[in-house]
């Protein structure tokens, strides 16, 4: 890696592909293992409530709803050029959320992992996690990026996703994380929020108990 900020403990990354199976999306390993992604899995898992007023949101957003789908891809991209010490080069569209995540990027250290495949085979699920590093004086831990155009509450599906996250950083690698991070870059702002291990712990049972009513369902549907 050409960024100097990258720890000599690095965490060796796990081959996987994306692979759909029985109407899921996921990732296979090199074992031809697979497993569903936790974005998959929430998405099903969404009550008949929660996804039409997804759709109605969508609708109503029009071409708003694709250029935010662009910014999150783009600025995702640009995170992890940046973090490998990589050219960045970096889209008109997403200069005004750059220009207010760079600082908090420059102070990223001790990287151990970026963008990676994680899984979880005893639960049954997989992820991509943006970084695995420290934050100037926080310990490290496993951190999420989100481009949005304001300030919004950390939703309930982000700090799952975390903890899922997290929890398979730990069995895959024998780690013990216990705090997460979500960083939100906006157009005006930065948003930086840590995850303790209390509200890390409850978001994990969150999810096992998400997971395991998905596989508990007919697999057809799924």
């Amino acid at each position: 890696m050409n960024n100097p900020n990258w720890s000599d403990r690095i965490l060796p990354i796990y081959y996987a592909k994306p692979a759909r199976r029985n109407g899921m999306s996921g990732y296979e390993d090199e074992r031809g293992n697979f497993q569903p992604s936790v974005s998959h899995i929430q998405e099903v898992m969404r009550s008949l409530k929660e996804k039409a007023r997804l759709n109605q949101w969508r609708r109503s957003q029009g071409a708003a709803a694709n250029r935010a789908c662009q910014i999150g891809k783009l600025g995702h991209r640009l995170v992890e050029n940046f973090l490998k010490g990589e050219t960045v080069s970096c889209p008109p569209i997403l200069e005004p959320h750059w220009k207010q995540l760079l600082p908090t990027l420059q102070k990223i250290h001790g990287i151990r992992l970026v963008e990676s495949p994680v899984f979880h085979h005893y639960d049954g699920y997989c992820g991509r996690v943006d970084c695995v590093a420290r934050l100037s004086a926080l310990p490290e831990m496993a951190i999420e990026f989100k481009f949005s155009d304001r300030i919004k509450p950390i939703y309930p599906q982000q700090k799952m996703q975390l903890a899922a996250y997290t929890a398979a950083l730990n069995r895959q690698y024998g780690t013990q994380f216990n705090q997460g991070l979500i960083v939100v870059a906006t157009p005006d702002t930065i948003d930086v929020n840590l995850i303790d291990s209390s509200e890390l712990n409850q978001s994990w049972r969150q999810w096992q108990s998400l997971v395991a009513r998905f596989w508990a369902q007919d697999l057809d549907v799924a």
